[in-house]
């Protein structure tokens, strides 16, 4: 389920009629239909190699931050990035009234690409999952300038570098992991590592999807193929083909 409580880490978040989109090739979207679930990605996972980094303002300010902990701190963050990597999973979305002529380029495929378009309100409360869902927009901040808040995991991966701001991302974002009960201590566990590196969130997909946009270079039959296996399942989301690839106006 998604956790609307506070959390300092998800404090902006779009409005619930902010429109958002997913951007995917035709494999994700039949998995989507089919599995009725969200795919997040573990973000060991991810292209962007400074996923859950912090910045050079932190590392020059630890000394001075930690004191005679200094040492201690540093020998015990060790490690812990890549820890966290495995054991945080995300799912992306793009912020943006209208359709993204750039997002269509990075994820389109000879014009086999769809995307979904929702509302950020839908999108969080479509989800049905028990699992503990976080999520508001991606911090876009200059690393060489900005100090990101330590002590709360969420953080590094809630930030990441200007030059991804044509993103304009809205991130959902869980914790995962495998564990055991502890079998002396109460209420504590043991960890038995990281989970699969993609892992389905379940969702009511009529209450999340508004719409289905196909490629704007895509074939006829493509569009007409995504309607008619949208329809085979059982859905009547709309789906129509993108028109950023029409004829200009004389």
């Amino acid at each position: 389920m998604f956790r609307s409580d506070f959390h300092p880490s998800f404090i902006d978040k779009p409005p619930t009629d902010a429109k958002v989109w997913r951007y995917m090739d035709l494999a994700r979207y039949l998995s989507l239909l089919q599995t009725e679930a969200l795919h997040f990605a573990r973000a060991d996972q991810m292209s962007d190699r400074w996923e859950g980094s912090y910045s050079e303002v932190n590392q020059l300010l630890r000394p001075q931050m930690y004191g005679p902990l200094f040492e201690e701190i540093s020998t015990a963050m060790i490690g812990q990035r890549w820890r966290m990597l495995q054991t945080t999973h995300m799912n992306c979305w793009h912020l943006a009234e209208i359709e993204s002529a750039a997002m269509w380029e990075i994820y389109q495929r000879e014009g086999r690409g769809v995307a979904v378009r929702s509302t950020w309100g839908d999108l969080t409360s479509s989800i049905t999952s028990e699992r503990a869902v976080f999520g508001a927009k991606v911090k876009y901040v200059d690393y060489k300038t900005t100090f990101i808040p330590e002590g709360i995991s969420f953080e590094a991966f809630m930030h990441k570098r200007e030059s991804f701001s044509h993103e304009k991302e809205v991130r959902l974002i869980m914790i995962t992991g495998l564990t055991m009960p502890h079998p002396t201590e109460e209420n504590s566990a043991i960890s038995l590592g990281p989970e699969a590196p993609v892992l389905p969130v379940s969702v009511d997909l009529t209450r999340l999807m508004q719409e289905v946009f196909v490629a704007p270079n895509a074939p006829d039959w493509i569009a007409d193929t995504v309607a008619d296996v949208t329809s085979r399942y059982g859905f009547n989301f709309p789906v129509r083909q993108s028109d950023l690839a029409r004829d200009p106006i004389e």
